[in-house]
């Protein structure tokens, strides 16, 4: 039984000797430059205005979704009012297209 026991191990041994160590891959493009996220600070005064009897007055639309509540600004583009929390989108109409 010892002897079988030593043919297998011998078996494993030769078959680790046929693996080589892979040649290391060469890449052709670069690599793709991510995003990086841009804080804006006091954004909070973009969303809001004062005026000078005291009045707050909200410069952004609401998303009127249930799920986002009150609070929730959305996005002003230049085509579109966009909710970055439920995704709801909202295109104005161009004048040439009626």
């Amino acid at each position: 039984m010892g002897s079988s026991v030593n043919q297998n191990d011998n078996k494993m041994l030769n078959n680790l000797d046929t693996f080589e160590k892979r040649k290391k891959k060469t890449y052709t493009k670069p690599k793709k430059i991510k995003h990086k996220h841009k804080k804006v600070k006091l954004a909070v005064l973009q969303f809001y205005k004062v005026d000078g009897s005291g009045k707050v007055q909200r410069l952004r639309k609401e998303c009127p979704s249930v799920s986002c509540g009150p609070g929730t600004f959305m996005a002003s583009h230049f085509d579109r009012h966009y909710c970055g929390k439920c995704g709801t989108t909202y295109v104005f109409k161009k004048p040439d297209e009626e």
